[in-house]
Order: C-alpha cells, then sequence, then structure tokens
C-alpha cells in the first residue's frame, strides 16, 4: 500500500473534494496525511486519514477573509478584487505551505502529494529536481484554465474557436490579457520564489498550475470541456466527482408531490454564495409563482431567511438542504449559479440546466453549459424574474437540451472518478528523493 499526503486551499470548495478523495484512499487500505486548516480537522479525521494543520501564519477560518483582508473590501472593481486574492490569499500562502509540506514530509515518506488546483506551495518543489521530491498531482477541482490555441483567454467566458481567423484571436488575446490583467500578479509570484531561492514560473502562473504537476486530473469528462489540441499528456479527464450516498435521509412529508407528474425545477445558490437569496432564489420563486402545473424546490445551504420562508408561492418548497442523490434523479431542470460540483451533478444525471452566474470562475462555467448544449447561460449574477421565467420554459419545452444533458450524462458515465484517481496514482513513476537515499 502506498502512502499520500493530500494538501488543500482552506475553502469548502477545494477541501471537500480533496476529502472525497483520502476517504476512498484510505478504504482502499492506502496510508493517508491531510494538510489543511485546523477547522477541517474533524472531517477530515473521518475520512480515516490522519491530519497536521497548516503553520500558523495560514491557518485562519476561510469566513473571516474580510476581517483578515479589509482592504480588499475597499477596492473598487471586481478584478481588483481577484487580483488581489491571488497574491495576498493564494501567492503569499506558498511559503507557510511549503514550511509544512516539508515538515510532514520528514517523517512521512510520501509516494505522491495531492493538491487542488490552487495550492501553490507545490511551486517551489515542482520548480526544483524532481529527484528530490514525491510525485505532485493536481485535481482540477473548477472548469480547466489552461491556455491554448484553440480557447479564448479564461476568464472572458467567449467560446473556443480552432478556425485559423479564431486561432490568431486566441493568441493575442491570451498573450495581451495574461499581461495587461495579470502581469502585476506574475510578476508577485515570481518575485516570492526568486526572493526564496526558487526559480521563477516558466510560464503564466495559471498554466503553471496545470502544467507544471507530474499529473492534472481534471473532475468532469471531456465533453464538458472546450477541445484543445495542444493539450498537454499530462491532463487527463477522470469524471466528475460526485456527492457521496446520503445516509440517514428522512424524507419531508410533501416527499411524493416529486412523482405528481409537474416537471421539477431546483433553484440554488451553491454552498457559500448564498448570503443573499435574492440574486437568484428569490427571483426564481418570483419567476415561477402561481404556475401549478411547475413544482419548484430552493435548497438555501443554510436557514432560510425569515423574509424568504414568509413568502413561499404554493407550487414551491423551500428548506436549506437536500441531498442531491436523491433530489436530483428526480429534478427536470436546476436553476444555479454555477458551481462546478452541483453543475457536474446535474449532467451526470442528464439534468439540463439554466446558469446565472458572475463570481470567481462561474461565468466560465455558465459558458460551458451554453457551448455544450445542456442549458442556458443567462449571463448575469442576478437576473430578472422574466428572464428566468423565459429561460426555465424553454428549457423544460425545448427537447434538444434534454438530448444533449442525456448525452453528456452517458459520457460522464465512463468514468468513475475516485477509482480513476486512484489508478492513475497507483500507476505513478516510482521516484525515491533524494533524502530519503541518504537518510
Amino acid at each position: 500500500m502506498a502512502r499520500y499526503l493530500i494538501a488543500a486551499t482552506a475553502l469548502p470548495g477545494h477541501v471537500l473534494p480533496m476529502l472525497a478523495i483520502a476517504q476512498h484512499l484510505v478504504g482502499q487500505g492506502h496510508e493517508v496525511r491531510v494538510h489543511t486548516a485546523s477547522q477541517f480537522r474533524a472531517q477530515a479525521e473521518a475520512t480515516g486519514a490522519t491530519f497536521t494543520a497548516f503553520e500558523p501564519a495560514i491557518d485562519y477560518d476561510y469566513r473571516q477573509l474580510d476581517e483578515r483582508f479589509p482592504e480588499r473590501r475597499r477596492l473598487s472593481s471586481a478584478h481588483a478584487q481577484l487580483c488581489f486574492g491571488l497574491k495576498h490569499f493564494f501567492a503569499d500562502a506558498m511559503a507557510a505551505q511549503l514550511k509544512g509540506l516539508r515538515s510532514i514530509l520528514d517523517g512521512f515518506e510520501a509516494d505522491a502529494i495531492v493538491v487542488d488546483t490552487m495550492f501553490c506551495g507545490t511551486f517551489p518543489l515542482l520548480l526544483g529536481s524532481r529527484e528530490e521530491r514525491p510525485a505532485v498531482v493536481a485535481i482540477g477541482i473548477s472548469a480547466l484554465p489552461l491556455s491554448s490555441c484553440d480557447t479564448a483567454f479564461f476568464g472572458t467566458a467567449l467560446p473556443p474557436s480552432s478556425t485559423p481567423e479564431g486561432r490568431a484571436r486566441n493568441r493575442a488575446m491570451n498573450a495581451n490579457l495574461q499581461q495587461a490583467m495579470f502581469g502585476e500578479v506574475q510578476r508577485y509570484f515570481d518575485g516570492l520564489l526568486a526572493r526564496s531561492g526558487s526559480p521563477v514560473l516558466p510560464e503564466f502562473f495559471i498554466d503553471a498550475m496545470v502544467k507544471l504537476p507530474d499529473l492534472y486530473l481534471q473532475l468532469t469528462a471531456p465533453s464538458f470541456e472546450y477541445p484543445r489540441s495542444d493539450l498537454p499528456a499530462s491532463v487527463r479527464f477522470v469524471g466528475p466527482l460526485l456527492a457521496p450516498a446520503s445516509r440517514g435521509f428522512t424524507p419531508p412529508d410533501w416527499w411524493h408531490e416529486l412523482d405528481d407528474g409537474r416537471p421539477v425545477v431546483l433553484v440554488t445558490q451553491g454552498t457559500l454564495a448564498n448570503q443573499n437569496p435574492a440574486q437568484l432564489i428569490g427571483p426564481a420563486l418570483q419567476a415561477l409563482a402561481g404556475d401549478s402545473n411547475i413544482l419548484v424546490i430552493a435548497t438555501t445551504g443554510g436557514p432560510v431567511p425569515p423574509a424568504l420562508s414568509a413568502n413561499v408561492p404554493a407550487n414551491a418548497r423551500v428548506l436549506p438542504f437536500l441531498p442531491y442523490d436523491r433530489l436530483l434523479p428526480k429534478v427536470h431542470a436546476m436553476v444555479t449559479n454555477g458551481g462546478y460540483g452541483s453543475v457536474n451533478h446535474a449532467l451526470s444525471l442528464g439534468v439540463p440546466l439554466v446558469v446565472a452566474g458572475t463570481s470567481e470562475e462561474k461565468p466560465e462555467i455558465a459558458a460551458r453549459v451554453a457551448w455544450s448544449g445542456a442549458g442556458i447561460n443567462l449571463g448575469t449574477g442576478q437576473p430578472g424574474a422574466r428572464q428566468i421565467s423565459d429561460a426555465v420554459r424553454k428549457v423544460l419545452g425545448d427537447s434538444s437540451y434534454r438530448r444533449r444533458a442525456a448525452a453528456l450524462r452517458e459520457n460522464f458515465a465512463r468514468h468513475h472518478a475516485l477509482n480513476d484517481i486512484a489508478d492513475a496514482l497507483a500507476a505513478l513513476p516510482q521516484t525515491t528523493p533524494a533524502s530519503a537515499e541518504t537518510a
């Protein structure tokens, strides 16, 4: 059996997929150590893995980011806030992350380090000698951000193009926007690496996150990612990482209504971006209110706000949470802010989508939904009721969306992410670090 060190950026959307991988590997008999913020200790140890918390300098609660970085909120634009986060949340963590990894590796001879996309503490290891480190495997927890001659700059949410004209556009756009939009961030990463004695990044920092690891395992199927003729062999698709089967679920007393013949529409703002239900849940309930031929299920990801619970339409049910493995097989369409996990889960069951997301990488996920033909991209994070109503009725009424979603479901079914990841790790060539040879 092997030893694996799993390190994760301390955000739920990054940690939870990595913990699912940890639990699977432990179940196969491997020895697993999890390294992330101490607030995830109980969840990590519940997988059967051992746990080592981050170094104190970066061991803080993600829910306190605004208090820790108050200057971020004062920035005038979303792009400025993004660049601030890339520098001060991700790049600044590199040194402490690396220190934590090296401390663990001193007493835990890992066969591989497994990280999420944005865990940058492996950069100095990857830029050094291969013989002095274990294999490094990155898990693509969101849309593949890799630059290509066939794709527009990641973040523009433009469709891919491999025509001569399209490739000329892509090359020019990638070169110009990498410098114009993120040149300052690139220099920040390189400056930190240089000051620590590491080589600077050989390419754009986002591309380095994908191309430097020995393997990059993308959590979707090829049919839900833009084709790239220049895709490195180290990038592989392993299918979506679905939520584990729920246990001890007691259905609510209205559960039978899900099978009464009406189309069921699920509305969700995800697990984090749910502080303001007026962004999506409120307009969706308003959009479909009064239509007794549709049953609407809205999940808030936390306590249902009183203002929302006091105005629930007769054809809707609003509650904090329902397990996707029980609910999604009964859903005919999902309205979502574009979280990668929930979008992939819906498509794995052939559920077409209406997507309204503008934060983080969600516009790129929404663009892939539209490109795949499995749903509609509303192009905004705060759509009006009329927009939602028109889109939901189109998705329900036009069978092409369900056919495309069904085709994706068949493609997804060829993969089993946890098994594929375990197999990829088992097939890694073994390199004994030089430190172990001389120990």
